[in-house]
């Protein structure tokens, strides 16, 4: 069955050049000035990109860019010809991941379409591939009343089991997962639906180029298995009913960047098939070469490749989700990237009364605005199934996060007309300290009732404009949530106290950049107002109380 998804990777990404083995040779990411003289064309995106993700795009009324364009194949194959090994290219950076000698490097570096060279050496690896793992798959068929087993209190602390009380565990959603490795994933008892219903989509270890992802690493499993696992009694995921790739990205036997480097193509690899959730639980910051170490300073939101890689992906409709890492009682107390990019759900760690766990990275305010982690689940005991097919206990916020990643598929089955930043944006607001976010647990813990009734509330066509929270209010600032159908047009707001007397008034030309009134606290003191929101098309009037 994976056979004919690596086709369709090589017909979809145009990622595998070429590849003559393994070499004592060194590694590089070059990137190139531009893709001008390209045979590919915006007009027929068909020849690089599956249908499902020109669908995502369209669904979300993104358009395509110069940047989903592949690679210049006429500069890859000169670079070929001067003798390196091209192992990827790289839609959205415009450049390869070649393997050459200094000398060859030399003469890549002053081709006139090359830009500077980025070195993404890493010691090289003789690695010997073993046979696919293969085992008895048991498949389970869910009842009625889903009994979570040892993972019933992670999933109520989100809402899940709301979620599937309604009907919604993530179907026809398709989710890529990004790790290190699933070890026997094949042959764990709680995954067998996944290939009966053949909700698995296909595998890629882009590490050493080959489909087998089930002989290294059970870190993926134990996350695969916190999202979809379906063992009723014993453990039920929240999205079971997904649909997964599994790609392998990092190499758990070192740390380089060139592992950042693996992420970006597997990143541009789940948009070209049509991913709908990226969950990614792993993070970077210092490295076995201490040249390549990154400063906390760096965690800046623009500075690390993953990233830079990661906003790109979320450019594309994709939702993504990632650890926010387990920094927080380290010298380095803050996120490893990507968790620090501005368009990413980052996650944090909770026990499981909800308290913060002592390692969850310390976040940050990124950009002035954007407060990191978004939201939080548990994290500490976290209940997985191991490949041993035994019950065990994890903790770490890689494992909060495909909690979080399995609520969002649950919730974009239930409503798959919203885009990624309006589902994460919902699922930031549902947060149990939604009021009051700060830097170390964001908005806190999710859940999906809270969520959905956000959602519905601001995507009702017959629902007021908009309304004022958090009302009351404690500071001379107050969020504007705008209804869904209404951000096309500028919006009006108007202050009156308890006399009638109009104090402030103001217009929000982008109602989808803009959402926050601040008013001078000299003419806004504490009693009660009347506040007037309005557009050419609609308006309500609502009261306001300042304590």
């Amino acid at each position: 069955m994976l056979s004919r998804y690596i086709v369709l990777y090589f017909f979809c990404c145009q990622f595998f050049i070429g590849f003559e083995g393994f070499s004592q040779q060194k590694k590089y990411f070059i990137e190139f000035i531009d893709k001008k003289n390209s045979p590919y064309s915006l007009s027929k995106p068909l020849e690089f990109l599956s249908q499902r993700s020109i669908d995502r795009r369209e669904r979300q009324s993104i358009a395509l860019s110069e940047r989903d364009l592949p690679v210049n194949p006429v500069y890859i194959q000169q670079i070929r010809q001067l003798g390196a090994v091209i192992w990827y290219s790289s839609r959205w950076m415009n450049g390869v991941l070649l393997e050459a000698d200094a000398s060859t490097l030399d003469q890549i570096t002053k081709l006139a379409f090359v830009k500077p060279v980025t070195d993404e050496n890493r010691l090289n690896n003789r690695l010997l591939i073993p046979e696919n793992r293969s085992g008895k798959i048991e498949a389970t068929k869910q009842t009625a009343t889903i009994d979570y087993g040892s993972a019933t209190r992670q999933n109520r602390m989100l809402g899940i089991d709301k979620m599937h009380e309604v009907g919604f565990a993530g179907k026809d959603v398709h989710i890529a997962v990004m790790d290190g490795g699933f070890y026997q994933a094949n042959a764990m008892n709680v995954f067998g639906h996944l290939y009966e219903n053949q909700q698995l989509l296909g595998t890629y270890d882009f590490v050493r180029k080959q489909e087998n992802v089930y002989d290294r690493s059970s870190h993926g499993s134990e996350v695969l298995s916190v999202i979809a696992a379906n063992s009723p009694g014993t453990m039920v995921g929240p999205a079971y009913d997904a649909s997964f790739w599994l790609l392998r990205t990092e190499n758990e036997d070192s740390e380089y960047r060139l592992e950042e480097v693996n992420w970006l193509i597997a990143a541009e690899f789940a948009d070209s098939v049509g991913v709908d959730i990226i969950n990614t639980s792993l993070g970077y910051n210092y490295f076995d070469d201490a040249s390549m170490d990154y400063l906390p300073e760096q965690m800046d939101g623009k500075t690390a490749l993953i990233t830079r890689a990661a906003n790109m992906a979320a450019a594309t409709g994709m939702l993504v989700v990632v650890s926010a890492g387990n920094e927080g009682s380290s010298w380095w107390r803050t996120l490893s990237a990507p968790a620090d990019a501005d368009s990413v759900l980052a996650v944090a760690a909770v026990d499981n009364s909800e308290l913060r766990a002592s390692f969850s990275s310390i976040g940050k305010i990124i950009g002035g605005s954007t407060i990191k982690p978004n939201v939080a689940a548990q994290g500490v005991g976290t209940v997985v199934m191991t490949p041993s097919n035994s019950l065990g206990t994890d903790n770490g916020t890689s494992l909060a996060t495909p909690l979080i990643t399995g609520l969002a598929a649950g919730l974009w089955q239930a409503f798959p007309d919203l885009t990624n930043m309006q589902l994460l944006d919902f699922i930031q607001r549902s947060g149990s300290q939604a009021e009051r976010p700060d830097t170390l647990l964001g908005y806190g813990v999710p859940d999906f009732t809270i969520v959905s009734e956000l959602i519905r509330k601001e995507t009702d066509p017959n629902a007021p404009i908009g309304y004022l929270s958090p009302n009351p209010v404690t500071s001379n600032e107050v969020m504007l949530r705008v209804n869904i159908t209404h951000l096309d047009k500028p919006i009006n707001i108007e202050f009156f106290d308890v006399q009638g007397r109009r104090i402030y008034t103001h217009t929000i030309a982008n109602p989808v950049s803009e959402n926050s009134v601040r008013i001078s606290p000299d003419i806004f003191r504490m009693g009660l107002y009347i506040v007037k929101i309005y557009n050419s098309d609609s308006q309500v009037v609502t009261r306001l109380v300042r304590l």
